[in-house]
């Protein structure tokens, strides 16, 4: 199988996969299309080194950039989290789940739910966007 018939296998995996997720590759999808490429290269022309590194290498960074992505997703949750620790004991002011506004109490807890920063106000828990105003 020459070199042009693998790469024509591994775009048109690259254009599968992206349209079925619709979003970019993953490092499973990368890890498959290298395993992919040695499995099927020509016995008498083997893949270049300078080629095989610089996969290796973006493989690498792929893996890098998702531990970073991961971290900085962390970081943010925990620094909400602190935000809306910061709000217990003081007044806020926020709109209602039946979309009134004015409504008033006192922040109780906080708490991180599937994502989304909930603050526990009079017994009801409310998004931390829907607040208008904070007082003592």
């Amino acid at each position: 199988m020459s070199t042009s018939a693998i790469n024509g296998v591994s775009n048109s995996s690259t254009a599968q996969t992206q349209s079925t997720s619709g979003t970019t590759l993953d490092k499973n999808a990368f890890l498959q299309l290298l395993t992919t490429q040695l499995q099927h290269q020509d016995p008498l022309q083997p893949t270049d080194d300078t080629q095989f590194i610089a996969q290796l290498a973006q493989f690498s960074s792929l893996e890098q950039m998702t531990n970073v992505n991961t971290q900085l997703g962390t970081l943010n949750q925990t620094e909400s989290l602190q935000q809306a620790a910061g709000l217990i004991g003081k007044t806020v002011t926020y709109t209602g789940t039946d979309g009134t506004t004015g409504v008033s109490g006192v922040v109780q807890s906080a708490q991180l739910q599937n994502g989304n920063l909930l603050l526990t106000v009079g017994g009801q828990q409310i998004a931390m966007s829907s607040i208008n105003s904070i007082s003592q």
